[in-house]
């Protein structure tokens, strides 16, 4: 157990404690519940036109190979070759982006 506060600046100094941690708690509640208050407006963010540049972002994360990747989740097996060739290159896809990015940052000094 904890001793009992004897002076009155221990007790202000608990008290600050605790307000800071509860305001520290609000901000994360604030932070987790932003996406879900306005699922549409993140979904706005993911394909709007104030996204960064390619340079900026990783090459392998945009909203069209998510989409491509479930889809080839789902009915990959019954594509066939196609299917397998398929999930090659959305394997493959983010390096080849990589590299791209890579030769364009090197040629523009």
């Amino acid at each position: 157990m904890n001793p009992p506060l004897s002076s009155s600046t221990d007790l202000k100094m608990r008290k600050d404690l605790v307000r800071l941690r509860m305001e520290m708690h609000r901000q994360q509640l604030r932070y987790h519940a932003r996406p879900l208050a306005s699922p549409l407006h993140y979904v706005q963010g993911l394909f709007g036109r104030d996204r960064e540049p390619d340079e900026t972002r990783h090459p392998g994360k945009s909203p069209m190979i998510a989409v491509a990747t479930a889809l080839l989740f789902l009915f990959g097996k019954r594509l066939g070759r196609f299917g397998t060739l398929a999930r090659i290159g959305i394997t493959l896809y983010p390096i080849i982006k990589g590299q791209q990015i890579l030769r364009r940052k090197i040629k523009a000094p």
